[in-house]
This record gives C-alpha cells, structure tokens and sequence, in this order.
C-alpha cells in the first residue's frame, strides 16, 4: 500500500490552462514522489497580497509571505491530523514558511520537505546587479532574503529538495542540512520535426528579466552578426513581445499559445533556443521539453543547469551572448549540424535513467523520517 504525502501547493502550479515552467517543475515532482512509492493528497491554496502587503515585500520585509495562513490553517491541521499524514511537502519555498507554526499543532514525527523552485536571493542578486548601480534598500532586501531562507533550511524544513545541483552546495552554505537534487525528467515523446524556413524559436516568460535579457543580449549579437534569418518569440506579455519584435526586424513575435499549439509551432522551427548566460534560480525547464520532442536546440552551461546529459552537442562552450550566437547562426547554415543537435536531443531523452535518482529520494525521505527534530 502507497503511503499518502501531502502537497501544499498554490492551485495554479498545479491546475493551469497553459503550462509554464513553474507548473513543468510541480509536475515532475509529483512524478517522482509518485514513483518513490507515495500517493500524493494535494492541498491548494490561492495567494492573498494586500496593498500593505505588496509595499513590505517590495521593502524586502515579507518576501516569502505571499499567502495568507489563517485562512488556510484550521483546515490544514484538520488534514494532517486526520488523514495521519507523516510527511508534508510545500511546493516553492514561500509556502514553507508555515512549517514551523505547522509543527506546534501537528504530531512530532510529522516531517516537512520544501521542493524548492530557486531561492528568491538568487534571482534577486542577479536583478540588482544587471540593472544599474545597486541602492542601499537593495543591498538591505537581499541581506533579509538570505536571512529568511536561513531560518527555512534550520527551522522550519526538515528537508529541502532542490532542481539543480549548483543549488546544493548554495543551500548548504545558507545554512540547510539535509537536500537533495532531482534532475529535471527526460522522456521520449518525439514530436514530427517539420522546419518551413529557417528559423529559430524561444518559449518563455518574456518580462522575466533572465528570460528578457537572454533574448536581448543575444538579439543584439545576432544583429551586429548581420544576421538573416528568423527568430521567432512564444510567450507573454505581449507588450514585450511586440516591442522586441519592433526592435529587430528579424524577430517574429507569435504570443502567448495553448499547450496544443505550441506544439504545432515549434516543430516549424529549425532549432530551439535557450538563451541562459547567468546562473539565474532553478532550472530552464522548457528545455526538457524541446529535448523530449527531440528537436534541434541549444544551450548554455547555465542554461543546462539541472539536467543530467549523455550528449552535450546541444550545449554551447561558454555562457557569453557572442559564442551562443555565433552557434546559432552555424547551425541554421549547416543542416548536418542541425540534424547532428537533433540526433542529441534523441540520444538525451532516451538515455536518461530516471531509477537511481528514485532510489536516492527513497533514501532522503526516509533519512528525514528517522531524525528527530
């Protein structure tokens, strides 16, 4: 018999009409907690941001306080307790900040997992340095952040599971024990690869700063490159998108696609790009996608963070713009390069050996569930 975990999650990373990389990572979660022998019981919550709210996080006062626990509380002590639930996972850390009330009102071998999306510090290091001169009130917000995420991995969590391995040694230095790192999950599900014209394509959160100075970045080496062929943009918001597209004339902006139709384009494309030149938080988890339909793509080694490969023809030598470009425009101008990317997204997806990393979770739940604290 499965032994039941509960899922704290926000509904929308589990419940979603278009699947962005939040709800990607959530799923392949829940896949490997399924797989290491658990039912998982969800419990769904909604953020609740009021305008005094909005201001602190913006201060960098309650950046991980984005949902409201007292309407949630009652109910999800009734939960744990009545359903003899001993193991609660919070799906991104801003919801783990109630573990450490939770456990007062719940049993003491109860144990609470974080499935970590990124820390909010990285990201927001990366924001402040790329954006200008760094201001005191920034430099403030970024030593709250590390000190909240200090207090999740020693007092709240028991355990934190992590979607890259760079994020294991980082969280270790924050101050967490006991993590482990899950690769992002890769699956045959080939796709007919159709290209019409040479092209190339991005899937992504445009305004994402990440994702919007990727594609800027290398825009701008690919413009300097004189380059003539098309770059075509699938994302939100569309404000964004028509502005990029305003901006160099090779970029085709399409907008934000259902799951259905995204699939339809992207096998039109010649190769798939994931523009990654930093470590930003968490793992580029469109790129499982492309590399599951087994098309033609490229990254980074930033970008290939949290992935395990056997062939890394699809990932560029270094994380500057210049070399991701001229790597681009190589491949559009040779077919056997393209085929030979598409041979190594094939090769990734079927060589990927999802059981070991099984048996390693099976291994750090039941460590947790044998400690004491």
């Amino acid at each position: 018999m499965s032994k039941v975990a509960l899922l704290v999650s926000d509904k929308k990373y589990i419940r979603a009409d278009i699947n962005g990389g939040v709800q990607l990572c959530t799923q392949e979660y829940i896949m490997y907690i399924q797989s290491a022998g658990y039912e998982v019981q969800e419990f769904h919550v909604a953020p609740s941001i009021s305008i005094a709210k909005r201001i602190k996080i913006k201060l960098g006062i309650d950046t991980y306080d984005h949902y409201n626990i007292g309407q949630y509380w009652s109910a999800l002590i009734q939960t744990i307790n009545t359903s003899g639930i001993k193991l609660v996972f919070f799906n991104q850390l801003n919801l783990a900040v109630w573990a450490e009330e939770l456990k007062k009102h719940v049993m003491a071998d109860v144990k609470f997992v974080g499935l970590s999306h990124g820390n909010e510090s990285a990201d927001y290091l990366n924001d402040i340095t790329k954006s200008g001169k760094t201001t005191f009130l920034q430099t403030w917000k970024l030593g709250k952040l590390l000190v909240k995420e200090n207090s999740l991995f020693t007092s709240a969590l028991n355990g934190v599971i992590v979607l890259s391995e760079l994020e294991v040694a980082i969280n270790h230095w924050i101050g967490a024990d006991a993590i482990l790192y899950l690769p992002r999950l890769l699956k045959p599900n080939f796709i007919q690869w159709k290209p019409v014209k040479l092209t190339a394509g991005f899937v992504g959160t445009l305004d994402h700063l990440p994702n919007l100075l990727g594609i800027q970045y290398l825009a701008e080496e690919l413009q300097r490159s004189g380059f003539k062929y098309q770059l075509e943009l699938i994302g939100g918001p569309a404000s964004t998108g028509e502005r990029l597209a305003n901006q160099y004339t090779f970029i085709r902006y399409v907008g934000p696609v259902s799951d259905e139709q995204l699939v339809e384009q992207v096998k039109t494309w010649s190769v798939f790009l994931n523009p990654v030149f930093w470590y930003a938080r968490g793992a580029s988890t469109k790129l499982a996608q492309a590399i599951n339909w087994g098309l033609p793509c490229l990254t980074t080694p930033a970008g290939r963070r949290g992935y395990h490969l056997n062939n890394e023809a699809i990932v560029a030598a270094d994380n500057t713009p210049k070399t991701f470009a001229k790597a681009v425009i190589n491949a559009l101008a040779d077919d056997a390069q393209l085929s030979a990317l598409k041979t190594a997204s094939e090769n990734n997806a079927e060589q990927f050996d999802m059981p070991p990393y099984i048996e390693q979770l099976k291994d750090f739940l039941n460590l947790i569930a044998a400690t004491d604290n």
